[in-house]
């Protein structure tokens, strides 16, 4: 909403006033912020508490360089594709949902009125019955995954504590299922803000300079210290781009291309259009196989209640002849 405003003439202050009386319910964030830019901050300053660490850097620079319109306006719309896209999500859930929870009631009823009559149809030389002996080892498997989750998130809780911050995206982007979506967000980012810099006319020896006193917390800093060790030992850039997931792999292409420094921001902020628009996409494609994924479960759950009931019924008639 504020980058729209802004583009038709608003002023940042004014543009706050605004959104303060249409979103009521943020009014108490918004007039801090506000009270903030009256003191003469920036506004990456003013709303430095209310967002994270890399997305403070991205809108410090881009206000810097004067493009604070447009970098508002992709987040904004991010950050609106995520809420739709959260919408969305609950409602596919509702009635797969549903589903899980009238299924649940069935495997109670069955467990407590059918089971129990069907196992006393078996012949006591067959054996238990499939439903008796997954009720009897069911818990201990259900404690052995509790017990092996609850460890691995003490483990990688702490490897996370410890970790920087190219090694936690690293280990996100390694995700199976959403390690994509990280990867292009990352990309976005990282190609987005330094696209931004190339604009305005800096070198690569003024932007390590610049991402280094930024906090040990952000992307920027801890890329551009793997970056400066590179070219300090007379390294090649595309070394780093190759070894970190996060970055294109058309990122090589276009540092190799010779252009001038300008001309790169260009082409690196095309690249970052694209990659917003793979990473929408992306999540588009991921919100679609929720519902399948879903009655899949369902499905296996009906076969295996078909099994525990026809099995049995099976075995005795077959005992009978």
């Amino acid at each position: 909403m504020i980058s729209d405003l802004l583009k038709v003439g608003f002023s940042l202050q004014h543009a706050l006033s605004f959104t303060m009386v249409v979103m009521k319910k943020n009014q108490r964030t918004l007039s801090a912020i506000n009270d903030n830019l009256a003191t003469g901050m920036t506004f990456a300053e003013s709303v430095k508490d209310y967002i994270n660490t890399d997305l403070y850097y991205q809108l410090m620079l881009a206000e810097k360089h004067g493009e604070l319109i447009d970098t508002l306006d992709e987040i904004g719309t991010l950050l609106v594709t995520k809420q739709k896209q959260r919408r969305k999500l609950q409602q596919l859930l509702q009635y797969p949902l549903i589903l899980l929870f009238l299924l649940g009631l069935l495997v109670v009823g069955l467990s407590a009125y059918v089971f129990p009559e069907l196992s006393t149809w078996q012949n006591g030389d067959q054996g238990p019955s499939l439903f008796t002996l997954i009720k009897q080892w069911f818990p201990l498997v259900a404690s052995g995954i509790a017990m092996s989750l609850t460890s691995s998130g003490i483990v990688l809780a702490i490897r996370w504590k410890k970790s920087d911050a190219q090694s936690r995206v690293q280990w996100l982007c390694g995700l199976p299922i959403l390690g994509k979506c990280y990867q292009l967000y990352y990309g976005y980012y990282v190609t987005s803000t330094i696209a931004t810099m190339l604009q305005s006319g800096m070198s690569l020896k003024e932007i390590l300079a610049v991402v280094e006193f930024f906090s040990e917390k952000s992307l920027l800093n801890s890329l551009g210290q793997s970056l400066q060790q590179k070219v300090s030992r007379g390294g090649d850039i595309q070394d780093v781009i190759k070894s970190k997931s996060y970055l294109p792999d058309e990122l090589s292409i276009l540092v190799n291309k010779g252009s001038t420094m300008a001309e790169l921001g260009d082409d690196m902020a095309v690249m970052a259009k694209l990659q917003f628009k793979r990473l929408i996409e992306q999540l588009e494609g991921l919100l679609s196989l929720v519902q399948p994924i879903i009655f899949v479960v369902i499905a296996l759950v009906i076969v295996f209640l078909y099994l525990s009931i026809l099995l049995p019924i099976y075995h005795s008639v077959q005992g009978a002849y």
